[in-house]
């Protein structure tokens, strides 16, 4: 007779629940790089954007050309507070998938680590019924020799 887990249906959602939880760990993870990279790329522009508003000012640029380089660089500085705003909202998203995940992982291992068990459990007590089938028929050989 084959070694039967008897609770492997349990198992296998387990292993699905990890493999979503998975999933959406590294969906959260692409999130806050794609946020960072974001966030990385209004600073650049922010830093550019000084730069050539002070090469526009000593070139003396006209009154109009000042006030729209200053329209723009307000409107990086709300985008940017709006990323970093956004960026601490997907951290706490990326934490949270990671502890879900963390739990998956911890519900999965501990059916694993059972199923290993009771294997081990059955394969020992398989050996241990082969060795009194074999110590039975050597007792049964043994008893037709002597008679």
């Amino acid at each position: 007779m084959a070694f039967r887990f008897a609770l492997a249906p349990l198992l296998r959602l387990r292993q699905s629940i990890e493999r979503q939880r998975t999933l959406l760990l590294q969906e959260a993870i692409l999130r806050v790089a794609r946020a960072q990279e974001a966030l990385t790329q209004v600073e650049r522009h922010l830093t550019e954007s000084a730069q050539s508003d002070l090469a526009t000012l000593a070139s003396g640029s006209t009154g109009a050309e000042l006030q729209f380089a200053s329209v723009r660089r307000e409107n990086l500085y709300h985008f940017r507070e709006q990323l970093q705003s956004d960026m601490r909202n997907l951290e706490l998203a990326r934490q949270k998938a990671a502890s879900e995940y963390q739990q998956a992982y911890r519900e999965r291992e501990v059916l694993e680590t059972l199923r290993a068990r009771q294997r081990r459990d059955y394969q020992q007590e398989q050996l241990r019924r082969q060795q009194l089938e074999l110590d039975a028929a050597y007792l049964l050989q043994r008893w037709h020799h002597q008679s």
